[in-house]
């Protein structure tokens, strides 16, 4: 049950209310004040006010229908069809202002008389023609890589950043009935200009995810710290902990990073694990085809948020214990639509 409205503040209501200021601007004011305080809730205690001043009073009467003219006429309906059945369609209010009526006629119009249905656009990444045409060639010549057996020996890394903040991070969203009043400190989440974080690299595949690498702050990542740090270990270490005997039988799969495609790790790819996808077979600018950039870094950060860490060994600690219990569904569900569902889809739609 909501709190009593203390008589301080039903008072000040009463005298704003005198003045003859609207319910929200009051509403407005008292949060000034630091009250939060509903104009619904405002209206209820101006209303209980007349009520104890003037007695008991008669309900407003109701008007019968004025039978005014409709706004849906033919000429409107074909006017709110132009302008809404387009790439860019015209807010319902700008449509409101230009037929001179109300916003929820406009509705009508388009949900009643239209018939027409509301749908949120995909976000998309914006590719130049080189870019559509670089992505068609390659997704023919990445997708010989995927399949329903093959996709199970496909093995992806990646690299994040991970922030202090993303430990026992700040909910962003708290709850009221519209009527309780909340606290300043309630309604607002404080953001670090300069978290402290570190860079982890992580790898995924069919049968689960490797170590958590973290990354020296000091150290510069060129192609042969990469290597000796993280990438001879994943092909050393992690493939045949998850894969056995058939560890060399998994491709390994980069994104376009500097230390990724430089000619150094190329090479050492070809001498210690020829199973790889080269530079040249690379989807550019596809981050949606990324497992790690499509969900996962996502996911790891919402399962940090619960978590508690104070320094950043005290991270790496957090996300080495996050990383070794990761749920194997999600990464097997993500490591399937990100790596060959979208892939296909992009390459049927000729690139775009």
């Amino acid at each position: 049950m909501a709190p009593e409205t203390s008589s301080k503040t039903k008072a000040m209501v009463v005298a704003w209310g005198a003045e003859r200021l609207s319910h929200q601007k009051i509403s407005d004011r008292l949060l000034e004040h630091g009250v939060l305080l509903h104009r619904k809730t405002v209206s209820k205690i101006l209303k209980d006010e007349e009520t104890k001043r003037n007695g008991w009073t008669k309900p407003p009467k109701r008007l019968s229908a004025q039978f005014l003219p409709s706004v849906r006429t033919k000429a409107n309906i074909r006017k709110v069809k132009k302008a809404v059945l387009k790439k860019i369609p015209d807010s319902q209010r700008k449509l409101a202002r230009k037929l001179g009526c109300s916003v929820g006629s406009v509705s009508k119009i388009v949900h009643e008389n239209l018939g027409l249905k509301v749908r949120k656009k995909t976000n998309v990444h914006h590719l130049t023609d080189v870019q559509k045409k670089q992505r068609y060639e390659r997704g023919k010549l990445f997708i010989q890589y995927l399949g329903p057996q093959k996709i199970k020996k496909i093995f992806t890394m990646d690299e994040t950043w991970i922030t202090l903040d993303d430990c026992n991070s700040e909910k962003e969203y708290y709850y009221t009935d519209n009527f309780l009043e909340i606290p300043k400190e309630w309604r607002k989440k404080p953001t670090k200009h300069w978290p402290k974080k570190i860079m982890v690299a992580i790898g995924i595949s069919w049968q689960g995810m490797t170590k958590a690498y973290v990354v020296d702050g000091k150290a510069k990542v060129t192609a042969k710290y990469f290597i000796d740090k993280i990438l001879s270990r994943m092909v050393k270490e992690d493939l045949p902990r998850l894969y056995g005997r058939a560890a060399k039988e998994v491709t390994v799969h980069f994104d376009s990073a500097r230390s990724h495609a430089a000619k150094y790790t190329q090479n050492w790819m070809k001498v210690n694990h020829p199973r790889f996808v080269p530079e040249y077979h690379w989807m550019a600018s596809s981050p949606d085809l990324a497992p790690l950039d499509y969900a996962i870094n996502g996911i790891l950060k919402k399962y940090l948020a619960d978590r508690k860490a104070t320094t950043i060994s005290g991270l790496s600690k957090v996300i080495q214990d996050v990383c070794t219990n990761f749920d194997l569904r999600i990464i097997r569900n993500v490591h399937l639509h990100s790596l060959y569902f979208l892939l296909l889809q992009g390459v049927l739609a000729l690139g775009n």
